[in-house]
């Protein structure tokens, strides 16, 4: 039984050196035949990686503030409703953004729709409130979460010295790709003050740039002599992220509902590949939805 078995993908396995499989012509075989011949049809997802409006500067990376987009100025104002116009072109029914506190997010919403909030700078205001109240939805999701790491080091006391960032490495490799990519992020700041708010959404969805953003933790402190870089991305980075998807998943978005997910770009890669890999969704780009 198991030769029977293994028999069609060996055929499958051969033939992929010599061209390219030919879906059709090998009918039922392609994955999404199988998985997707059924009553449940996917979720459409629009995944937004942005950067943060308000300049928090969390992150390793700071940025000069004299790159700050003003993004509550009127020009600034006129592009966001211009994206704003664009992503509601998708129709979404609902809204996922990189915040906490649900009762938080549903009583200043609720003040925004009735006129009674102007929106602050923050890019769940600025886009997420914006689209939401534009095209009709009741709420947003607030759907950020911790990582196993941060809530775990107090119970599980080895996690701290693998936190700890002394941990040897590579530190000729560490040092020289940690200047290549702020020499990046650099250069990537000026650029977004010469772009509209659009562009620099369709420019921050490029596969090129989610790779790059992805191999920024890949690249320095990662390569650690021991196993500890590994561990920690994973229990930390990979973690986060994988939780973010789950709780998109405790929210049930249904197949006839069409959802915008807004996240610092940095979580795009991770989240767009669960997006992609998951029968449950299916992804669409924001360059098609352009006119």
């Amino acid at each position: 039984m198991k030769k029977m078995i293994l028999l069609p993908l060996l055929f499958l396995f051969t033939i992929s050196f010599s061209q390219n499989i030919n879906w059709e012509k090998l009918k039922g075989l392609h994955p999404d035949k199988v998985l997707l011949d059924g009553p449940r049809k996917p979720t459409k997802v629009l995944l937004l990686g942005t950067f943060h409006f308000g300049y928090p500067n969390l992150d390793n990376h700071k940025t000069d503030s004299s790159k700050f987009i003003n993004v509550l100025s009127a020009g600034r104002q006129e592009e966001i409703q211009e994206l704003a116009d664009v992503i509601a072109r998708f129709k979404p029914t609902r809204f996922y953004i990189e915040g906490w506190n649900q009762a938080f997010q549903d009583s200043l919403y609720n003040e925004y729709v009735a006129g009674r909030y102007k929106l602050g700078r923050n890019e769940n205001y600025q886009l997420g409130y914006r689209v939401a109240r534009q095209t009709g939805m009741k709420k947003v999701y607030a759907v950020d979460a911790s990582n196993f790491a941060s809530e775990n080091y107090k119970i599980y006391y080895w996690l701290d010295s693998m936190w700890n960032l002394n941990n040897p490495i590579d530190s000729v490799r560490d040092k020289y790709w940690g200047r290549q990519f702020s020499k990046l992020y650099t250069i990537s700041d000026s650029i977004e003050t010469t772009l509209t708010m659009l562009e620099n959404f369709l420019l921050m969805a490029e596969p090129a740039t989610l790779r790059r953003m992805h191999g920024a933790y890949l690249a320095t402190g990662f390569g650690t002599t021991a196993s500890n870089g590994p561990d920690m991305l994973s229990m930390w980075w990979y973690s986060r992220n994988l939780r973010i998807f789950n709780k998109i998943l405790q929210t049930q978005p249904g197949q006839e509902d069409r959802i915008v997910v807004l996240f610092g770009n940095g979580h795009a890669p991770i989240l767009k590949q669960c997006f992609e890999s998951s029968p449950e969704f299916e992804i669409v780009e924001l360059k098609s939805l352009l006119k």
